[in-house]
């Protein structure tokens, strides 16, 4: 007999996750509480697709808190790690930003991004999806030496593990990139990316719910809100939610920021979730838009071309208030004109997303059972959702498939 999985979010995780289990066989369901599909942190991210890059907490994060603390300007406001209810998480995020923590959850996350970049080059060959992909490459630029010369350890660790980085200079930085000629930042030099990516996730979202519902066979109820979980002994039978029960076989929560509140047993991957706040300003196209996609590491943002639009993306608030502060994105198009002033028609009105980014301490993501024998878990992935979605749908089916032998 067929067994019914249930999805809890219709984010770019719990869509890849139901795709790649319809796949497989799996009658597939998915819970959403918004209106349509990727309308939380999927909706306006960065879009960047790099499959070797490095875990947030670390030895340099760390060095740069206290800076980070007293400067807004930095981009990264973490004031709120200091209350008590965010004590717990920021004690763990300090254990693994050690340099040996550090590599090792970096080998981790690249070694599930490496599988992401295969399974979704598999899963594009299947289907025809239009999402603005582009390979044109990445740079991220530095303001000063002692950043390139640290810029260069982190290249060589990655070129170590199947990376591209390579470390070059403010005149090659505007020979591969026109658009920064005219900056008015200070630029020493930059790490090449010459095989990353870039995509419009939300775009992508969009197209896995339909194919989902109309290849697979799979459902989507939006606008339902899940409430917890009707149970017996140790399996669970139904979701509760605004629309009544909904019962299945295997359930399996996807739902970011929300998924802690989901989590109320304990079970040896369990991991606290923060939300990291994070800004986007989506602009029309200017007189020179970029090409690559480019981080400003001073400035903590990042500018990107994405079809006819120009994204703008910045800001790592420890903070779950969704409200939109004008002092920031005044603050974020600043940078971003000072950067590349006629990359955007900064005259026009932005659009203006803001998105919980949902963080482990250590940067991995849950990925296992729940505490439950037919409860599962995919989440946690901070800033790299888009980047590891694929990733781990397989590393999640693997597991759930060895389960239901």
């Amino acid at each position: 007999m067929t067994k019914k999985v249930i999805i809890i979010g219709a984010g770019i995780v719990g869509l890849t996750s139901a795709c790649r289990l319809a796949q497989e066989g799996f009658q597939v369901t998915i819970i959403e509480k918004n209106s349509r599909p990727g309308t939380g942190t999927s909706q306006a991210n960065a879009g960047q697709l790099i499959y070797n890059f490095g875990a947030m907490a670390s030895p340099s994060f760390i060095k740069n808190l206290p800076k980070a603390l007293t400067d807004p300007n930095q981009g990264i406001i973490a004031g709120k790690l200091l209350l008590p209810s965010n004590w717990l998480w920021a004690l763990k995020f300090l254990s693994q930003s050690t340099s040996n923590a550090w590599q090792k959850n970096s080998l981790a996350l690249i070694n599930i991004a490496h599988r992401s970049r295969s399974a979704m080059k598999a899963f594009n060959r299947r289907h025809d999806i239009d999402f603005n992909w582009r390979k044109d490459g990445k740079l991220i630029i530095y303001d000063n030496e002692a950043s390139l010369r640290s810029a260069e350890t982190t290249a060589k660790f990655q070129r170590e593990h199947g990376g591209n980085h390579q470390v070059i200079s403010k005149e090659k930085c505007f020979e591969l990139e026109p658009a920064l000629i005219n900056s008015a930042r200070k630029i020493s030099g930059a790490t090449y990316l010459a095989d990353a990516e870039i995509g419009d996730c939300y775009a992508y979202c969009k197209s896995l719910a339909d194919i989902l519902c109309r290849h697979y066979g799979g459902k989507i109820h939006y606008n339902v809100t899940v409430d917890g979980f009707e149970s017996h002994k140790d399996q669970i039978s139904a979701v509760k939610t605004t629309n009544g029960l909904i019962e299945g076989d295997i359930f399996i929560i996807s739902a970011g920021i929300d998924s802690p509140k989901l989590l109320d047993r304990s079970f040896p991957n369990k991991s606290p979730i923060i939300g990291i706040k994070g800004i986007s300003l989506t602009y029309p196209l200017g007189s020179t838009p970029p090409d690559l996609s480019v981080t400003d590491a001073a400035g903590k943002f990042v500018i990107a071309r994405l079809g006819e639009k120009v994204r703008v993306t910045g800001y790592a608030i420890f903070s779950s208030d969704l409200s939109i502060n004008p002092d920031h994105v005044s603050k974020l198009e600043e940078k971003a004109k000072s950067l590349m002033p006629d990359a955007a028609d900064y005259a026009a009105s932005p659009d203006i997303w803001t998105g919980l980014r949902p963080q482990t301490p250590s940067d991995l993501p849950m990925i296992s059972k729940a505490g439950a024998k037919n409860l599962y878990v995919n989440a946690g992935r901070g800033s790299s959702g888009w980047i590891l979605s694929f990733g781990s749908a397989e590393k999640l089916t693997d597991i759930i498939i060895n389960d239901n032998k």
